[in-house]
């Protein structure tokens, strides 16, 4: 997913009226959201770990995310991709064993 719809998905879950209520959830200013949306900032790790929080998403698949949308090369790009999928497929085992060592 790219920033904006991260931004659509907490506005949908924190039911807010509109980008401007944004700011205080995510602790950022009026304008950061603005450049948010127009695609001039990334959120920073520090915002995606807020927002992955607030739509209940793991948070290293946002952090992920927003690292693939800073590339500034498809090299780059390639790499965090593999990165993600790789994260995405380890994910449920992760979990699976959390539960099971919690368990013993």
């Amino acid at each position: 997913m790219n920033t904006p719809e991260y931004l659509d998905l907490v506005r949908e879950r924190l039911h807010l009226p509109s980008d401007y209520a944004l700011q205080k959830p995510l602790g950022v200013s009026k304008q950061l959201i603005s450049n948010y949306r127009t695609g001039k900032e990334i959120l920073s790790d520090t915002v995606a770990l807020r927002v992955a929080e607030i739509i209940g998403m793991h948070p290293g698949l946002v952090v992920l995310d927003m690292h693939r949308q800073r590339s500034k090369t498809s090299e780059e790009a390639t790499i965090w991709d593999d990165i993600y999928k790789g994260f995405r497929t380890l994910l449920p085992h992760a979990k699976i064993e959390r539960r099971l060592s919690a368990v013993r």
